[in-house]
């Protein structure tokens, strides 16, 4: 039986590397679709354990492959051992930190949730070939637009809405439930359409319709970090991987953006973006743009708890106990250094480090460099969402983030049958 892996799907066949597959690989493969597609939608869970129905079908997938002996050990090519190093440091942290000081109850339900994200994740995803990896891509930029669609008819057609849905204030929470991070993964879903239809895997009418949507979704969230995140990855993307014709397009595009949103923005603008982004902009005043002045307070806090935790931290699920506040701080980086000290705050170091050379790798050996920016991209987008997140193991942190890095490690060179480098989409 061939497998699924990248390994199986040759560069230049005329298939585009999906259709040929067994039968049992294709129904892994689709479950693998519904998974990703289902990923940012953190509604559908149960209630007595963080379990999501995109958990559900990444299991099935997971049990398929297991059944067929494909379930690869070296998830993320060259770079596998770095990212279970990582993983070790990461945890070894928190778990350090929970024995001496938390609650090691605690650390079982983090352990777990984080080896689901950052380990079988990439198990399942990361060993795969370019055309199955662009297909999950696409998989996750439909469930972004599933997830704006029900925004809008939660927002404007149910009579009561949940607040599980829409906040008090207006803002958009869909099926992802938080609107800071709703916008964040738009802004993800955005860049990586844009960079597959640089890349020609996308059709552009395909982008004309969707991208409205998507853009749309971030300002129903009024997310001021999701609307920067949003500006930042698309010119990114356009800079690294366009033509000079793009960068015109792009430049002429946003000036006239800019020019109709100050000066008619009040005219059509919702009316939570008006109130916690545009008003701001136009008054230059930050302190009116969303809760910036409390997250900082809780940022300076974050500081000095972590000042005692360097070597051995509080233990997983613990700061909130240590802060006199009793708010988890919205930093991943000082929260993964009080909870899991230096040693913890390095595996997540590693992890990034671990896609910038894969990334390089897929540039400079790989030859395609289209694909090493859109890591790059993602892993700065990624590197900015972790910069305002809590925990981050939900699934809709990590599912985009390991298919950014997925796609550069399809594009490496490995040793086919006959021992010979080839390259692999």
């Amino acid at each position: 039986m061939r497998p699924a892996s990248a390994q199986s799907v040759s560069f230049g066949k005329p298939t585009n590397g999906i259709g040929y597959l067994p039968s049992v690989d294709m129904a892994a493969l689709y479950f693998l679709m519904a998974a990703v597609a289902l990923a940012p939608m953190n509604y559908l869970r149960v209630d007595f354990v963080y379990f999501t129905l995109s958990d559900f079908f990444f299991v099935l997938a997971g049990f398929v492959m297991l059944a067929t002996g494909q379930l690869p050990v070296k998830i993320f090519g060259p770079a596998s051992g770095f990212w279970y190093s990582s993983f070790l440091f990461f945890t070894g942290g928190l778990t350090i930190g929970s024995l001496i000081n938390g609650d090691p109850t605690e650390l079982l339900t983090v352990f777990v949730q984080y080896f689901f994200s950052l380990i079988v994740l990439p198990i399942l995803i990361g060993n795969r070939s370019f055309d199955q990896i662009v297909l999950l891509m696409k998989a996750f930029i439909i469930g972004m637009g599933i997830v704006v669609l029900f925004g809008i008819y939660a927002i404007n057609f149910m009579e009561d809405p949940t607040h599980r849905f829409v906040s008090a204030n207006g803002r958009m929470l869909s099926l992802v439930e938080r609107a800071n991070e709703c916008a964040l993964m738009l802004a993800m879903a955005i860049v990586f359409l844009l960079s597959l239809i640089l890349q020609k895997q996308s059709s552009r009418i395909w982008g004309l319709i969707v991208l409205p949507i998507l853009f749309y979704g971030v300002i129903l969230t009024g997310s001021n970090s999701g609307l920067i995140v949003t500006i930042v990855g698309t010119v990114a993307i356009i800079l690294s991987s366009g033509s000079p014709r793009h960068v015109v397009i792009l430049i002429a595009s946003t000036l006239i953006a800019v020019l109709v949103v100050l000066n008619f923005g009040e005219l059509f603008l919702p009316e939570v973006f008006r109130e916690r982004v545009l008003n701001a902009v136009l008054a230059g005043d930050i302190s009116q743009a969303g809760t910036f002045s409390d997250r900082l307070f809780l940022l300076q806090e974050a500081f000095e708890v972590s000042r005692g935790t360097l070597l051995i931290g509080l233990g997983a699920n613990q700061y909130s106990l240590a802060s006199e506040q009793g708010i988890v701080v919205h930093s991943a980086y000082l929260l993964t250094l009080s909870e899991g000290g230096l040693i913890s705050l390095l595996g997540m170091v590693g992890f990034i480090l671990a896609s910038i050379y894969l990334a390089w790798m897929a540039i400079s050996v790989g030859r395609s460099p289209s694909v090493g920016a859109l890591t790059i991209v993602a892993m700065l987008m990624y590197v900015v969402l972790l910069a305002g997140a809590t925990t981050f193991y939900a699934r809709f942190w990590n599912v985009p983030f390991v298919l950014a890095i997925a796609l550069s490690v399809s594009r490496l060179p490995v040793l086919g049958p006959t021992n010979t480098l080839r390259r692999l989409s």
